[in-house]
């Protein structure tokens, strides 16, 4: 039992910092990203805790404690990360990682259901405004309370006035025991009329005030004979003003008018005055912030004295969303109409039934007629009679709601008779109320596009025939190249067969006849040796010059710090040269065997070509984007600018080959493989200061797909 117990925990595995080699930056990377994580994972979690204990009113609390938990759990997978750096026990991350893929899952199906209860929940601005407008009904009814109480307070004082008089008139007139009756009489009367008086006034007050703050109307009373006006609570706040801060003038209120709209208002006010009667007007009201408000205004004459007006009352409104909508509908409208008009396309409103009832001069000018003729008539009328029968399917579909829009091409009949290709795209007009009431239709001539489009398909199968032809010549040139393969490996194991029998004869040679050899002719079988080696190096350098960008190759991902190192170890250079490589080198994806190539020609010709026993060769690098640029200097004895160019040509070298063991074929090598990758190889060069080669290669920095 303890050995399952130890092989679940443990097993036959290695710790996951062999993954990394043990190296000392990446288990450090790992071990820190991995720890910051989970600390702070867990500190998230127990600030969601300490929140919820702090907040008991908060809403969804068993959904906090599901993010608290889930949150902790995915911070103990990260410390279990760390953990399994030395220790390998991998069956118990795996199910801390399953018991976190649990708890998620179960947040997430938590959290879902409840998003719409979350966003029901009013935000602070919408209380704020319930709260604002229970104030001012609130204000509305104690207004309308201390004005019922003044009244029943003046009822009760005439109905002790009323009861004096009438003791007193009990006291003078008891012998007129039936005169006191009939005013007792006519007082009960009294009283039930004013009862009644009073009741219709408080229902009437309610009515009005219920009206009011549903419309949400202000009232204003004005008396004529100064400026002081009387205004409700709501006509200050439709003006923008907070109740009560402003002195309630005719004076302030004009002062707060548009410019543009106080005579009007004014005139209609004072004709009211004149003819002693009402006005209905519309204003802008400046606002404090800056902002215009349109107002609603009535108003009506309600005093007379004298043939003269006393008194005028009235109401507002605030009608600023309706008007701004109105306002919008009109400039919505207008620029319609300039659309319609001034369009590039024909445009046209057509009935339900297909009649033409608004065309702009593009359409009259595409089919060639006057509006007048157009107007009234069917489109079927001017419509070619092949494309009739399409044309009623797409008319039955709209009529019948199946589609909204539609678009097909059709040819109609210019006022000549001649068809015309065109491109029509119909949609149906509606609103709310009515439901479909026109069609929508746009017209395009494609005349031209339809001779492209015959001309396209024409070129398309001139394509498909020249698509044949290359598939054939791609099959011939796959079928050469595999012919040119087999004659260049035939031909280089043919020549190379001579060579080496001249080679081995050569040693024999100086093995039989020793130092019995004179120097002339001891300096001429070393001549035959070089030349020897030299040619089936030559041969080498054309195989693989003959093999560049026709093999195929595979790209993977290649670290070019250990590509380097690779290179450099297969060279073997001589420990008198120093080889300063960038360390910040990146991974790239591409031919890895073709840089390597590259690197290899350029590495070995600097240490080659140098012209002292030791020296430098650097090899540094640059971001250009989609592009990488590499530049491999040594500190050599450099080039002449006259060579520059020659240098990449095959079979091209700077010194005899007699002196120096040279193929001429490296360099030009180099140059094949770096065009075939799309990029170009240059060089800069001092005599006497070195060399630097540079070629650019493509920077792929992700995996194809």
């Amino acid at each position: 039992m303890i050995e399952d117990w130890q092989a679940l925990v443990s097993g036959p595995y290695i710790p996951h910092g062999h993954c990394y080699l043990w190296q000392p930056g990446l288990v450090w990377l790992h071990l820190l990203s991995d720890a910051l994580i989970a600390l702070s994972y867990w500190l998230i979690a127990g600030a969601l805790i300490y929140f919820v204990q702090r907040r008991p009113d908060v809403p969804f609390k068993p959904l906090f404690w599901l993010f608290a938990t889930f949150i902790a759990a995915c911070g103990a997978t990260h410390l279990l990360s760390v953990w399994t750096l030395w220790f390998p026990t991998y069956w118990v991350s795996g199910s801390v990682k399953a018991f976190t893929a649990l708890v998620s899952l179960y947040t997430a199906l938590e959290l879902v259901p409840r998003l719409p209860l979350a966003l029901a929940l009013p935000n602070a601005t919408q209380l704020m405004d319930m709260n604002q407008a229970l104030q001012a009904e609130i204000g509305d009814r104690k207004q309308a309370e201390a004005s019922l109480r003044t009244a029943e307070t003046e009822v009760r004082q005439l109905n002790a006035t009323l009861e004096e008089r009438v003791q007193r008139r009990t006291a003078e007139l008891e012998a007129a025991k039936q005169q006191i009756e009939t005013l007792l009489e006519q007082e009960r009367r009294d009283r039930s009329t004013l009862q009644r008086a009073k009741d219709d006034l408080q229902d009437t007050a309610e009515r009005l005030n219920l009206a009011l703050s549903a419309a949400q109307m202000g009232t204003w009373d004005w008396h004529l004979d100064h400026e002081t006006q009387l205004w409700s609570p709501q006509t200050e706040r439709i003006m923008g003003l907070e109740p009560g801060t402003v002195s309630q003038t005719a004076q302030v209120w004009a002062e707060r008018v548009h410019p543009d709209d106080l005579p009007a208002i004014e005139g209609l006010v004072n004709d009211a005055i004149a003819t002693q009667g009402e006005f209905v007007g519309q204003y802008r009201m400046h606002w404090p912030d800056d902002t215009w408000h349109w107002i609603s205004a009535y108003g009506r004459v309600v005093a007379v004295k004298d043939g003269h007006s006393q008194r005028m009352v009235g109401v507002m409104q605030d009608i600023t969303p309706a008007k701004q909508a109105e306002l919008s509908l009109r400039a919505s409208e207008t620029r319609f109409r300039a659309v319609f008009e001034q369009a590039a396309v024909g445009m046209a409103r057509l009935d339900m039934q297909g009649h033409w009832i608004q065309v702009n001069q593009k359409l009259c000018n595409i089919l060639g007629y006057q509006p007048q003729d157009l107007l009234g008539q069917s489109f079927q009328a001017i419509t070619y009679e092949g494309d009739k029968p399409q044309d009623e399917y797409y008319h039955q579909q709209l009529l019948t709601g199946e589609q909204t829009s539609c678009q097909f091409e059709k040819r109609y009949l210019r006022k000549d008779g001649t068809p015309l290709w065109t491109l029509v795209t119909v949609s149906v007009e509606s609103d709310d109320t009515h439901g479909p009431s026109a069609l929508i239709a746009i017209l395009e001539n494609i005349e031209d596009r339809k001779a492209a489009r015959e001309e396209l398909l024409r070129r398309a199968d001139e394509m498909a025939n020249t698509n044949l032809v290359l598939a054939h010549t791609t099959a011939m040139l796959e079928q050469r190249n595999a012919e040119l393969d087999q004659f260049a490996y035939v031909t280089s194991h043919d020549l190379k067969a001579p060579l080496r029998a001249i080679s081995n004869l050569a040693d024999w040679i100086g093995e039989d006849l020793g130092n019995q050899l004179p120097p002339e002719n001891q300096h001429q079988l070393d001549l035959l040796r070089s030349r020897v080696q030299r040619m089936e190096a030559l041969i080498n350098g054309l195989l693989e010059y003959s093999r560049v960008g026709r093999r195929q190759r595979t790209i993977e991902a290649v670290d070019l710090s250990e590509l380097l190192t690779n290179v450099v170890d297969s060279l073997a250079p001589p420990k008198s040269f120093g080889l300063d490589i960038a360390p910040d080198l990146p991974t790239l994806y591409s031919h890895k065997t073709a840089l390597g190539q590259v690197f290899a020609n350029l590495i070995n010709n600097a240490i080659k070509h140098h012209h002292r026993d030791q020296g430098t060769v650097r090899v540094t690098w640059r971001d250009q984007g989609k592009r990488i640029e590499f530049a491999v200097a040594d500190d050599g004895p450099g080039i002449a600018p006259q060579y520059h160019d020659k240098i990449f040509t095959i079979f091209q070298t700077l010194k005899a080959r007699d002196d120096f063991e040279s193929t001429g074929v490296g360099l030009a090598v180099v140059k094949k493989i770096v065009e075939a990758e799309n990029g170009r190889v240059w060089l800069t060069s001092t005599v006497g200061e070195g060399t630097t080669f540079y070629f650019t290669w493509p920077f792929t920095k992700t995996p194809p797909a």
